[in-house]
């Protein structure tokens, strides 16, 4: 008995079934009595839990099999998991471990990068034309000096400020010009030592390096330069190194390179940047969690093997071809041609397109240029255009060069053969216009031998009218054709970047060209003057010198080239570069181009003859007068030697030389001479 409670006595009410007459047999009469002798018992209240279940389950509940597939399924998802975290922790551990190491690594380190030497370039005889050499520079500790905000901005601090300023007195320098450099520097590779004077004095960089101790956070450095122990030599086709700029790193050629990166930006150094740049020296310098530096910095050793270019370019060559356009020009005073200041030289292989020489007159300082930013801006002001590589990127009229062109477009079209005669007379009127030849009391039947040898002009202009009546009779341009498929009017696909296509004119092209309807018409005097290389042709020296190499080989169509063979370490050939001729032309009777070409350098009559008729070596050549705007005529020499065998090709421009062989000719006998070692 619980205290507290009092005993109460049960009170029975009858259901309401009961009460409102039910029927009497719902429960039985034993369970009844059983029933009212159970509440007629003393009550015995059991005392209030105060824990409750808030739920129950009956014993069957845990006989189903639903309940052991609950109890199951829950399980295979616990072990799923606890598989597939072990799977990723062995991953991690295993798989990736060593990649996550070393990105935890990188963490407390900064990769500096450094310019590095360039490969050499070599001549054909591994002669030294461009290589790598140190300049002094003086670099600055940017955290030492200043700070850098969180926009990349470095500013000087006020001790900063102070040893900047003590600096500048000794490099005669505004203290400006030197926060300037460190700011551009640190923008490039904030974590690099910043170059604050690029190339110093001898004495200023002796003076800091004995006092180091005094100018805290100053370094006396050397940088790689590239280096031209021969100057000038090679301007046409070495080029210029120059920082990458933000349009470039976005070309295929520049797609490893970083910003501030010296990059080849014209000639050689261009076109093989990729075998020449040896990449990014490396370096790494310790930070803390905030990117402050706080170790010393560590340089990475460059893997990469040096490579050089071997070119084709025969420095003894290239020298004499140099000397023979200066001769040529004064060639061209003593013969009354004072406006005779540039010129250009072309020595071939015409059978695979090695480029021996690559001449252009004026030039400039390889070298200098190099070294000197103010004296490389000039270059592009000055009235000589030294920049202008006349070789590569000289647009002239041909003059008497185009003619065994215009031969080869008639024999092929069956217009003439070999044995045609044509008169040659003193003029020619086409029209209402009168075409003279240069002998103007000439009169007789020549063939085309003949015809080459003398260089008779008229024999050509009838070529050129009847070339004029097929394409007025078929629509065919069959000399525009053969001069477009012997490699003039369009470029020659040399290695060397920065080529000029030039002019062979159609009448296509003079509508393109012209608005004015009178200046879009092919007259019959435009096929007249093309006849004779005059008119709007406008083609390259290289140019010139790919056809006349295809004459002299019978059709192969090659392209130049300067480049050889990469060359390793040891000096063993790594990779020979190859270049495919462009085309293979089938030649029609082009044994009588050859032999008048032979005729005109060694004939009595011949227009070269004076200065090849004793030459020891047989040279077929071909000299050309081009009529110019102003001033006196362009002097041109194409040919090849010997004769027969060809070995070179060459071809020599004076501009404003007057006569062929007045002072282009000489020339190219000087290249001759170089080449056979003729004295």
């Amino acid at each position: 008995m619980f205290r507290g409670h009092r005993r109460r006595r049960a009170v029975v009410r009858p259901s309401r079934r009961a009460r409102f007459g039910g029927t009497s047999d719902w429960v039985s009469t034993r369970r009844r009595r059983r029933r009212w002798g159970a509440l007629s018992a003393p009550l015995r209240l059991r005392p209030r839990l105060i824990l409750e279940p808030v739920s129950a389950a009956e014993r069957e509940f845990f006989d189903r099999p639903a309940f052991y597939l609950r109890v199951g399924g829950l399980g295979l998802i616990a072990v799923t998991l606890f598989a597939i975290l072990l799977l990723r922790l062995w991953a991690l551990e295993v798989i990736q471990g060593r990649e996550l190491a070393h990105a935890a690594q990188a963490q407390s380190f900064r990769t500096v990068h450094f310019p590095s030497a360039r490969g050499p370039i070599i001549d054909s005889g591994d002669r030294l034309l461009a290589g790598t050499t140190g300049t002094v520079a003086v670099t600055a500790d940017a955290a030492t000096l200043g700070t850098i905000d969180e926009n990349g901005r470095w500013t000087p601090s006020a001790i900063g400020h102070a040893r900047l300023r003590q600096l500048a007195r000794l490099a005669h320098l505004p203290p400006w010009k030197l926060i300037a450099n460190i700011r551009r520097s640190v923008r490039r590779t904030p974590f690099a030592p910043a170059i604050a004077i690029t190339r110093p004095s001898r004495g200023l960089a002796f003076y800091l390096d004995e006092r180091a101790a005094s100018f805290r956070g100053f370094d006396v450095t050397v940088l790689p330069q590239r280096w031209y122990p021969r100057g000038s030599f090679g301007s046409e086709f070495l080029g210029l190194l120059g920082e990458v700029d933000a349009r470039e790193l976005h070309q295929r050629r520049y797609s490893g390179s970083r910003p501030g990166q010296v990059v080849g930006q014209s000639g050689v150094e261009a076109a093989y940047d990729h075998v020449l740049d040896r990449g990014l020296t490396s370096g790494r310098v310790p930070v803390d969690a905030r990117g402050r530096i706080v170790g010393p910095l560590h340089t990475v050793p460059l893997r990469t093997s040096a490579r050089s270019l071997r070119l084709t370019i025969d420095t003894r060559l290239q020298l004499a071809a140099e000397r023979a356009i200066r001769d040529g020009i004064a060639f061209a005073h003593r013969a009354g041609h004072p406006d005779a200041d540039a010129g250009a030289a072309v020595v071939l292989n015409p059978w695979d397109g090695s480029v021996y020489a690559l001449a252009s007159s004026p030039t400039f300082d390889q070298q200098r240029a190099a070294h000197d930013p103010q004296y490389y801006a000039s270059l592009f002001h000055m009235r000589a255009t030294p920049l202008l590589d006349r070789a590569t990127q000289g647009l002239y009229p041909t003059g008497s060069t185009f003619k065994p062109i215009v031969a080869e477009a008639a024999l092929a079209t069956g217009m003439i053969t070999r044995w045609s005669s044509i008169p040659c007379t003193g003029s020619l009127t086409v029209g209402n216009i009168v075409f003279h030849n240069v002998e103007p009391a000439i009169n007789a039947n020549l063939d085309l031998d003949q015809a080459l040898a003398i260089s008779c002009d008229t024999w050509f202009y009838r070529l050129g009218t009847m070339f004029y009546a097929r394409q007025a009779a078929t629509g065919a341009l069959d000399m525009q054709r053969w001069a477009h498929l012997l490699g003039l009017g369009h470029t020659t696909g040399l290695d060397v970047p920065g080529e000029y296509g030039g002019v062979v004119p159609t009448p296509g092209w003079l509508k393109k060209t012209f608005r004015d309807p009178a200046q879009r018409i092919w007259y019959e005097g435009y096929s007249v003057n093309l006849s004779i290389g005059q008119g709007y042709l406008a083609v390259t020296p290289l140019q010139l010198a790919v056809a006349y190499a295809a004459l002299a080989n019978g059709g192969r169509v090659v392209r130049p080239h300067v480049a050889r063979a990469i060359v390793g370490p040891g000096g063993a050939v790594v990779r020979r570069l190859r270049f495919p001729p462009r085309r293979r032309l089938h030649l029609t009777d082009v044994d009588a181009i050859r032999s008048g070409l032979y005729d005109a350098a060694h004939a009595a009559n011949g227009t070269s003859a004076a200065v090849f008729g004793s030459f020891p070596v047989p040279v077929a050549g071909k000299t050309g007068t081009a009529e110019t705007p102003s001033g006196s005529d362009h002097s041109w020499y194409a040919s090849w030697a010997p004769a027969d065998h060809p070995r070179v090709v060459v071809v020599v421009l004076i501009e404003h030389g007057g006569f062929g062989v007045e002072a282009a000719a000489p020339a190219a006998r000087e290249i001759y001479s170089a080449f056979f070692h003729v004295h």
